[in-house]
């Protein structure tokens, strides 16, 4: 038996109204918006904010996906959740971004912007479950059980994500970050080090097509056209100064990731968020070894492209941006001089 049509039409509307709420938050974002946005008294704690929203969030989900699959469909059911989903669970999340940007001296750069981003996935998985309800509601057929709870289990991840902020907090998120700053320039290194060997498997032992010697006119210009081609590859036999380069390229980059580990421990890990003071040190120091690994993909371009200018500067980039975040966290968060102290000297002789 179909559910009324009054019943159907309400859902349906709901489902628009929440869908426009939720396209809503990105422009809500922008500075223009935040400035504007009144002021909340109070203020309580957005990351706790987030944990309890998100697990009510992801119980309504599950409500909502159980009775998309079952039958009979019963849209005024789901439009009761729906109401409450769109009223209580969407508003709190939202109001988490703008208390962070309220109290920006305690939560810092880093944490709003990772609270957007983790929101921002939230919202567009709920888009996408939102669409599949509308498609049940208009009388498709529903989708098989598994299906349907894959949906609502991407969406618990998303939400899983803004629960666990509130686990690690600013020192654990900053931890986080700069071990994946780190690991990212790991790899860059193992690249750049097959790169400089010849070592690359796709291409080993394979004769370009483009360079066959039967070609007309192929075979002054070989050599030429196979630097062109397998630059990206391999690095030039014939460019010793080029080699050089990559090397010490390779030693200052091995030397950033020591500082990474060395800050993980002696200074992102004790983090305590005292005074504004400290959360912008922090959010500091993470930009800079953030900017830092970022000029790595340009070094490493550089050096592909065969720029031996290019990839000089990008590598003094890198090894400034390192060198300042190594200046900003000299001291402990107490202001005193300790063993990383000690040791950042030394690594700045050493990184030259």
């Amino acid at each position: 038996m179909a559910p009324p049509a009054a019943d159907t039409r309400a859902l349906n509307e709901l489902i628009a109204s929440t869908l426009a709420l939720l396209k809503q938050f990105p422009s809500s974002l922008s500075p223009s918006n935040m400035t504007s946005a009144t002021t909340i008294a109070n203020p309580p704690n957005p990351l706790q904010v987030l944990r309890d929203s998100a697990t009510l969030l992801k119980a309504h989900t599950t409500k909502v996906s159980l009775l998309a699959i079952n039958k009979p469909f019963t849209p005024s059911a789901i439009t009761k959740i729906l109401l409450d989903l769109s009223g209580t669970c969407l508003p709190a999340i939202m109001s988490a971004v703008q208390v962070c940007e309220q109290e920006k001296s305690t939560w810092g750069s880093l944490m709003g912007k990772e609270i957007g981003v983790r929101i921002l996935r939230t919202f567009k998985e709920m888009e996408n479950l939102l669409a599949e309800l509308k498609s049940i509601a208009d009388g498709n057929s529903a989708p098989a059980r598994r299906d349907s709870l894959s949906s609502t289990g991407v969406v618990w991840e998303s939400c899983d994500a803004l629960i666990e902020l509130e686990k690690v907090g600013i020192a654990g998120l900053a931890v986080k970050k700069a071990e994946q700053y780190r690991d990212s320039i790991k790899d860059a290194i193992e690249e750049l080090q097959e790169w400089r060997e010849g070592s690359d498997p796709d291409n080993e032992g394979q004769a370009d097509e483009l360079l066959d010697s039967d070609d007309e006119g192929v075979d002054g210009d070989a050599e030429s056209l196979d630097d062109i081609f397998n630059a990206a590859n391999s690095m030039p036999k014939d460019r010793p100064e080029l080699r050089q380069l990559v090397e010490e390229a390779e030693g200052k980059l091995k030397k950033i990731v020591l500082l990474h580990t060395a800050l993980v421990k002696r200074r992102l890990k004790t983090f305590k968020a005292s005074e504004q003071a400290h959360v912008e040190a922090l959010d500091a120091i993470l930009l800079h070894l953030k900017t830092a690994q970022s000029g790595v993909d340009d070094l490493a371009g550089s050096f592909y492209d065969l720029d031996d200018n290019g990839a000089k500067s990008e590598l003094a980039k890198c090894v400034d941006e390192a060198k300042s975040a190594c200046t900003i966290a000299r001291l402990s968060w107490e202001g005193k001089e300790d063993e990383f102290t000690a040791w950042s000297k030394k690594w700045e002789e050493a990184i030259g």
